[in-house]
This record gives C-alpha cells, sequence and structure tokens, in this order.
C-alpha cells in the first residue's frame, strides 16, 4: 500500500470513531442535554484535542518528507538530491536498490532482469569538452533515453512520484533498466534484445553541443534473477560483466554467461598459486645469450624467467597480467633485478664485461621507488649503468605515457640502455626510437624460414635489417631457434642472434660454466679481460 493511501486509510478509520463517540454520546445523554451542558462541553473539547492530534501523529507517520537528521526535517528538494544523481536528474543506484528489493519480495513467483548499458564512444566527450560541458550532453542523453521508454510497463519505476521514471544512474556511464519478465508470453531473449532496439533507437542521430557533434552507440549487458544471481547487487554487478565481456568482443548485446563465474574462479585459483611460488621463490630464472654471429662474439644475456603451471613453462609475456592483478608483479621484477645484478657481478669477477637486460612487462612498472631500487643495486653490486639494459615491447613504448616517458629518462640519466622488444619498424615505432635514443632493437625471428615460403615476413625482417643498419642501431633476431630461421637471418646481412640455436638457457649460477665452454669451442672470441679459470 502507498503512503497517501495509508494515511486517507487512517484519517477514515479516525472520522468513523469519532462518528461512532458521538453517536454514543448523543444516546446516552440525549433526555439530559440541558442539566449536563458540563459534560457535552467536555466531550466537545475532547473530540477537538483527539482530532488534532490524530492529525498531527498522521503528519509525522505517513509523509514522505518525516527523514529526520541532527534534528532537522529534510524537504521534498533535498529528499530528490539524495536519491537522484545531479548530472541526470534519474535515480541513483541505492534508490533502484530499495525499488528491486521491494519488487523481489512482493512475489517470489517474479522474474527480472537487470540490463546495464552504456555509451561505449562518450568517453572522448568527456576529454574534448571536460566533464562539465559533457555532463549537458549527458542529461540530453538520459532524457531521450527516459521519454522513450517511459510508458514500457515491464519496466520497474524507480520514483517516488506518480510519474515513472524507468532509468536509474549506476557509476561511471553506466545506465539501469530492470526488466519485469514475469507477465511475458515469448522468450525472455527476444523481449530482452527488443528492450535494447527500442533504448538504441532512443538515441539521436547526432547529439551538439554548440559547434561539438557526435553520434552514440549503446552497448548492453543482461543478467536474469534466478539464472544469474538472487540479489540486487549481484544480477547488477554480473548485468556488468556482460557488459564488459560484450566490449571485449565487440557485441551491443551481451547476456552473461554463468560459466564465466567458473573462470573468474579458476583466474583467482592461478593467482593464489602464482603468488605462493613468486613467494616460495619457485619461479626459474635463466640467461639467453646474445651472439655476433661472425665472430662469435658474445654481446649480452637477456635474463628470463619461466613459471611452471602444471609442469609447464610459461614465460613472462604469457603470465605477466595474471603477475600484475595478483600484485606480484613488482616484487617478481626486483627478483628479476637481482638476479641481473648478482649474474652482472659473477661475469664482471672473471673478466667478461657484457650487458644484461631485463624486461619490464607492464606499464605499471614504471614508477620512481623502481628506479630508486635500481639505482641502489648498482651501488650495492659496485656495476656501472652501461651493463644492465631495459627491455621494452614496442606496444609498452607506443602507449607510454609522459610518466613513463620520464622515468626512461631516469634510467637513461643512469647509463641504462633502452632495448625495443618486437620492432614492427611501423612509422610511429621509429618516430619514438628517434625521440627516445635507443640503443638496441630486437625483431622476432620465429616464422623465418629460409625457403620460399612465408615471403611476407622474409621481406619484413629483411627491410628491419637494411633500415636499423643505415640507424646504426644493433638489431638482435630473437626466436631463432632452427638452423633454416639462423640462415635466412644471415643472408639477409642480419648478424647478432638469440635463440636455442646458440642455447636454450644457462642457469645464472653456472653462467662461468657456460663461458669457459663456449671461449673452448671459439677461441676467437675471448675478451682480452677474460679470465677463466681453464685458461
Amino acid at each position: 500500500m502507498s503512503l497517501f493511501n495509508a494515511k486517507n486509510s487512517f484519517l477514515f478509520i479516525i472520522f468513523i470513531i469519532v462518528v461512532a463517540l458521538s453517536t454514543l454520546f448523543a444516546q446516552l445523554y440525549s433526555e439530559q442535554f440541558l442539566t449536563n451542558l458540563a459534560g457535552i462541553i467536555s466531550f466537545v473539547v475532547g473530540v477537538v484535542i483527539a482530532t488534532t492530534l490524530a492529525l498531527f501523529v498522521t503528519q509525522k507517520l505517513f509523509t514522505t518528507t518525516s527523514l529526520y537528521k541532527s534534528g532537522e526535517t529534510i524537504s521534498d528538494e533535498e529528499l530528490f538530491s539524495y536519491t537522484h544523481d545531479p548530472a541526470t536528474n534519474l535515480p541513483t543506484a541505492q534508490q533502484a536498490l530499495r525499488t528491486f528489493e521491494a519488487a523481489i519480495q512482493s512475489s517470489s513467483g517474479q522474474r527480472f532482469a537487470a540490463v546495464v548499458f552504456k555509451p561505449i564512444n562518450f568517453q572522448q566527450v568527456n576529454s574534448l569538452l571536460g566533464y562539465h560541458n559533457s555532463d549537458l550532453l549527458l542529461l540530453q542523453l538520459a532524457y531521450c533515453l527516459q521519454k522513450k521508454i517511459e510508458s514500457n510497463n515491464n519496466l520497474l519505476s524507480f520514483a517516488f512520484s506518480p510519474q515513472a521514471v524507468r532509468i536509474a544512474r549506476l557509476q561511471s556511464l553506466q545506465f539501469l533498466v530492470i526488466y519485469d519478465l514475469s507477465e511475458t508470453r515469448f522468450d525472455d531473449k527476444s523481449m530482452l534484445d527488443e528492450l535494447c532496439q527500442q533504448l538504441g533507437d532512443a538515441v539521436p542521430d547526432a547529439m551538439s553541443f554548440k559547434s561539438f557533434s557526435l553520434n552514440f552507440e549503446l552497448a548492453f549487458g543482461i543478467a536474469i534473477s534466478g539464472e544469474n544471481g538472487d540479489n540486487f547487487d549481484e544480477i547488477v554487478a554480473h548485468a556488468g560483466d556482460a557488459l564488459l565481456n560484450g566490449l571485449k568482443s565487440q557485441q551491443l548485446v551481451s547476456f552473461f554467461d554463468n560459466s564465466s563465474i567458473l573462470y573468474t574462479q579458476s583466474q583467482l585459483a592461478r593467482m593464489e598459486s602464482f603468488r605462493q611460488d613468486v613467494q616460495d621463490e619457485k619461479l626459474l630464472c635463466y640467461l639467453k645469450p646474445q651472439v655476433n654471429i661472425n665472430n662469435h662474439n658474445i654481446i649480452g644475456f637477456q635474463l628470463k624467467v619461466h613459471w611452471y603451471e602444471n609442469e609447464k613453462p610459461l614465460e613472462l609475456s604469457d603470465f605477466s597480467e595474471l603477475a600484475e592483478h595478483s600484485g606480484e608483479l613488482y616484487f617478481l621484477t626486483k627478483h628479476m633485478f637481482n638476479k641481473a645484478f648478482s649474474t652482472l657481478a659473477s661475469l664482471h669477477r672473471i673478466g667478461v664485461y657484457q650487458r644484461v637486460s631485463v624486461s619490464l612487462a607492464s606499464e605499471s612498472l614504471f614508477e620512481v621507488d623502481l628506479v630508486d631500487y635500481i639505482e641502489q643495486q648498482l651501488q650495492q653490486h659496485d656495476v656501472a649503468g652501461k651493463y644492465l639494459m631495459i627491455e621494452l615491447n614496442e606496444q609498452i613504448m607506443l602507449n607510454a605515457s609522459q610518466r613513463v616517458k620520464s622515468i626512461i629518462d631516469q634510467l637513461k640519466s643512469l647509463d641504462i640502455n633502452i632495448s625495443i622488444a618486437n620492432f614492427s619498424g611501423s612509422y610511429e615505432s621509429l618516430r619514438y626510437v628517434r625521440k627516445m635514443a635507443i640503443h638496441q632493437l630486437k625483431v622476432d625471428c620465429q616464422q623465418l624460414t629460409n625457403d620460399s615460403n612465408n615471403r611476407v615476413d622474409k621481406a619484413i625482417t629483411n627491410a628491419l635489417v637494411t633500415l636499423t643498419r643505415s640507424m646504426k642501431i644493433p638489431l638482435v633476431g630473437t626466436n631463432i631457434d632452427r638452423n633454416d630461421a639462423s640462415q635466412a637471418y644471415i643472408a639477409m646481412g642480419g648478424e647478432l642472434i638469440q635463440g636455442d640455436i646458440i642455447h636454450p638457457g644457462v642457469v645464472p649460477e653456472e653462467i662461468e660454466i657456460w663461458l669457459e665452454k663456449w671461449y673452448l669451442q671459439h677461441p676467437e672470441s675471448i675478451p682480452p679481460e677474460a679470465r677463466p679459470s681453464i685458461y
């Protein structure tokens, strides 16, 4: 029962009681009316006082503005501001929660679908116009959507007022509607697809602010009560997950898949397993030698790491995202730097002065704390910065923010070298290479062969070899694991090689043993300062 109806019913009951008491009084004192005037006056006064108190109590019990805080009454305007989003004038998620819970409790057999949607290309408006001006466009969009579905009685209304408001504002740019599936005669998917189409059609062809104009497109995520959750928070969260998954797969309408819960649980179990292995130092670090194939001189080593999951080795690129989400990537990176510096110290003890490169797998690692830690380790191991190389993936370089560029400059100020892996030779990459003064480039030669097949890869690699030679930047061919790949790379003019054809990976503690064997096989590559124990 609404507050309005309850209030009227309460007043009607009071009226009936007053009439009944008056009738009773008239029957009892009708014969003594003139001699019992004092009683009549007392009765009338009592009725007036009781009526006044009843009206006062009714006002306090049934008004929607009888919310107190610190002794102050909240006005209708204040109540609206507390329950509605100021940018769009739509009810907030908390108001939608109250409405949805009331609908769920009213009948156990009802089924609802939560539809979370957002304009997928609205973010650029914030960056171009600023948040204040973009809020005006968002208000215009919310108004168009609300007017389109205002008469759709299958949608819950989140408003206090008699006028239906069927859209609520969630966090960020997300909106919510709740569809009642209890009375539908058609299958759920068809009805919900029709609703999404209706909302999509409500978006104007072009929304304008002054001279700025943009076409908006909506993306939807859907979760159904009972199937995808039992309470408001769970259902809306799953609808939001469906929206995110749809955006990743470029689907405008996406239904929540319960199997993703199992995937999430599996990912959480993997994170926990990875975190435990990092703490127990079970990840294996190894060194990949880099060699000039013309004279067999060793030009450096790349420190790599393997994580064994179910006895299957995974490289850093395969689990870097998992490591970042588990919060252990920074700790792992520091561990890799520790291995690199201890390796450099071992190499210097035997008179081998070559660089060791360490990969920074994520943009999130570019923090001042990491630079300070590297500088501390350089001083602690008494190693010059020129013997350490930081390796970045090309995509990280292209997406580098101003903060990342500043961190790279700080690393270069320590005389640390910078290498770019998976170099593609694009114009944007070349521009960054020139501006950032890169010391080394790497190209993936895994698909390279020495026959007529795969001509495109051969042509690209050949062009990169010629280009880097003209730019006088060393180019290392990586993942050269077969003789035909090595021969094809050498035929193009490539000189610097890294891959299983040189060595699949040397444990840092055994680097001196491997160097002794290499120098025995290739004595012409022995550096003058080298002091191996066997010669």
